[in-house]
């Protein structure tokens, strides 16, 4: 194989990993189900840990919070809604 070859092949790729995209296209939404009752500052905490570990399993390099929302449901429920933009990735070579 040609050693142009390789050169051409990582550069697409390194290429592709720096495409623009529309940031707008990039936010996506987590959410975790409480009882209405349980809005104390212990339980608001324990309801970030639980979205935090839903995030950290999709976005590797961190994420930034767009909105959080607290929705009612039905049967004395809340649906807390978090919708979040991952970290972008940028390649360097050193």
């Amino acid at each position: 194989m040609p050693r142009w070859l390789v050169i051409a092949a990582l550069a697409a790729t390194l290429g592709a990993c720096t495409f623009p995209t529309d940031p707008d296209r990039l936010v996506f939404g987590v959410s975790g189900a409480r009882p209405a009752v349980a809005t104390s500052p212990k339980n608001d905490e324990e309801m970030r840990q639980f979205l935090d570990a839903k995030v950290n399993q999709i976005c590797t390099l961190g994420y930034a919070p767009v909105k959080v929302e607290t929705l009612s449901a039905e049967d004395k429920q809340q649906i807390v809604d978090e919708e979040l933009r991952c970290r972008d990735y940028h390649p360097t070579l050193f």
